[in-house]
């Protein structure tokens, strides 16, 4: 009983991250609803991914220090707490302004949260079941690539993009109260100084950690949160078939979250290499295929595939790489997460408004063939590292 209990708790943490994946990247699924909506360019409205992401940024880096002695399943509890005032700001907001101030609020709850889900999902079981805990706590990730994002986009076409933030606001409060009901308190045993998190900022592991995140994050969400102009306008595809291509780009991204498990547990850099790579081959097959709603049909998954393990990946390795500076590292991994998805959509808004949508995936399959050859380079002076520590015969 106390074992279904634990991966229950589990499970709540999962709904909890795809809330807040929801919320975070909500817009983009109904952008092309939105923007006309409030009177603003699809770039100008990229900036609700932005701000968000950049005050989460600064949230998840301060909240260890901040929270110290506290429980971090209340902290849980605050950060969905903030996504419920955040999407009834976002219902009846008359315009965009209205809307930038709804998304603070947002930015607060993905900041607590990432900050710490991943420190409370490793206090709900043995460390010998650690892997499949922080699996299962971010297949929630990949489930809002699924159903989050895609359902938003559908809700949007049909009934209005206001009624995606309702819904998701509504299941904030029920996840909740999951997360009171069945996850355990997890305290941490030190309490965390600013000086701990520059210690933690120049270990190794967490450089590199930061350095992969801010190329393959980037990277990624300069094209991805534009996905919904490049489905209608490059491949042809209706308005209302948009969130069947995010479905299908979401069920992959789940299956990805889950297949990169086993080569995690062998070697969390490997993964981040093969899943780095995988993304450079989606956006370039992106910017030369996509030109079709059938093409769009068969890239979609592929891409999905790669992306659903890129949270679980680098999460994992800064779980083996960090060292005693787990929950710093984690922290500042997860700030620099969300301030790489407000920079993507920042640049990719300035890259399509100027460049047009060829300039946009070319620029993002640059930085993530960047992203490899950083996890190479990992790998590569891993082993040097190793043959000069190992014991002499």
């Amino acid at each position: 009983m106390d074992s279904a209990r634990r991966w229950g708790g589990i499970v709540a943490l999962a709904a909890g991250i795809f809330v807040l994946i929801t919320i975070e990247e909500l817009p983009i699924g109904v952008l092309s609803v939105m923007a006309p909506d409030l009177g603003v360019s699809e770039g100008m409205a990229g900036l609700s991914v932005t701000v968000p992401g950049v005050l989460a940024g600064v949230v998840a880096v301060v909240t260890p220090v901040l929270v110290r002695g506290m429980d971090r399943r209340l902290v849980l509890v605050l950060a969905l707490a903030a996504v419920v005032v955040s999407s009834a700001l976002s219902v009846v907001a008359p315009n965009f302004a209205v809307l930038l101030v709804a998304r603070l609020f947002a930015g607060v709850s993905i900041g607590l949260y990432w900050a710490v889900m991943a420190i409370v999902a490793l206090g709900q079981a043995p460390k010998e079941h650690a892997a499949r805990a922080l699996t299962v706590a971010f297949s929630g990730a990949g489930a809002a690539l699924v159903l989050g994002v895609p359902v938003a986009a559908w809700i949007g076409a049909h009934v209005g993009w206001r009624a995606a933030f309702g819904i998701v606001g509504a299941l904030a409060a029920v996840v909740a109260l999951l997360i009171l009901v069945l996850v355990r308190p997890v305290r941490s045993p030190v309490n965390v100084t600013p000086a701990m998190m520059l210690v933690a900022a120049r270990a190794r592991g967490v450089r590199y950690a930061v350095a992969l995140t801010v190329l393959v994050v980037v990277a990624q969400f300069i094209t991805y949160s534009y996905v919904s102009p490049l489905l209608l306008e490059r491949a042809e595809v209706p308005v209302t078939d948009v969130g069947m291509m995010l479905l299908a780009y979401g069920i992959a991204g789940l299956i990805g979250n889950f297949a990169i498990a086993p080569l995690l547990r062998r070697s969390a850099a490997w993964g981040v290499l093969v899943v780095s790579v995988g993304v450079a081959m989606s956006l370039l097959a992106v910017h030369l295929l996509m030109d079709s709603p059938a093409a769009a049909l068969a890239i979609m998954p592929m891409w999905g595939l790669f992306v659903g393990a890129i949270s679980v990946a680098i999460q994992a390795f800064v779980g083996a790489e960090a060292g005693d500076v787990l929950e710093e590292g984690t922290a500042l991994n997860s700030a620099t997460f969300n301030v790489s998805i407000a920079l993507g959509a920042l640049v990719g808004g300035l890259i399509i408004d100027r460049a047009g949508q060829g300039a946009l995936i070319l620029t993002s399959t640059a930085m993530v063939t960047a992203g490899a050859l950083v996890a190479a380079n990992y790998l590569r002076t891993a082993r040097r590292r190793g043959r000069r520590t190992a014991p002499a015969d």
